[in-house]
């Protein structure tokens, strides 16, 4: 066994506690520890950080599971990129809609021309009357907007559910009654908003549900 290889089998041995640098140059006295260290670093083999007042050393897979445990940050990025792993997997591979996508989808007369609109009229359904509620669509991109910035993870995305569940609180919305709207929004600035397939619960385009939203 090759000298790089008994350093790495050795600092692998340590898991995520990791290996402190001088102990591992009292094991490995020989006078290239330090440069097989400095080599085994730049080939991605062995990371080397500190810890604190200490130098210490993992290898890939225990390096990981220590900023897990220790970096709130790296942790929330590791999972929020996971979870979108995870939507690809088992909805197959994940579309990106473009502008031209956007606009491509077929229009329905009726319902494509009040998107276009500024304003539209939503019928609200009671049970002993009926009421029409005006929403402004420049108050409903702020309000939009501001939930995709609240509930975003650190890459920027956000479920359409979470959106959903706020601005259907606050306009007294149904589900068909907000992506409407929702739909109308995007479709009037697709280069602010990007869409991503996966989900529950979203807006449909050429079949595929895409339940991820962000501003681009």
């Amino acid at each position: 066994m090759s000298a790089e290889e008994q350093i790495i089998q050795r600092i692998s041995s340590a898991g995520p506690t990791g290996l402190r640098k001088t102990e591992l140059r009292k094991e490995f006295p020989q006078p290239d520890t330090d440069a097989l260290l400095e080599k085994l670093s730049k080939d991605g083999l062995v990371f080397i950080d500190k810890k604190g007042t200490a130098h210490y050393c993992w290898v890939k897979e225990s390096y990981m599971q220590y900023l897990l445990k220790v970096d709130p940050k790296f942790r929330l990025t590791y999972e929020a990129i996971h979870s979108l792993e995870q939507t690809v997997r088992n909805n197959g591979d994940r579309l990106l809609l473009t502008i031209g996508e956007i606009n491509s989808k077929p229009y329905q007369s009726v319902c494509e021309n009040a998107f276009q609109e500024t304003h539209l009229e939503v019928k609200n359904i009671n049970e002993n009357s009926q009421s029409t509620q005006v929403i402004s669509l420049d108050s409903f991109k702020v309000d939009f907007d501001e939930a995709i910035a609240r509930f975003s993870t650190s890459i920027g995305w956000v479920d359409f559910g979470k959106i959903r569940g706020d601005l259907g609180k606050i306009y007294d919305l149904d589900e068909k009654e907000f992506y409407n709207i929702a739909e109308q929004l995007i479709t009037k600035h697709p280069d602010k908003y990007e869409l991503s397939s996966g989900g529950y619960e979203g807006l449909t385009v050429r079949g595929l549900l895409h339940g991820f939203v962000r501003c681009i």
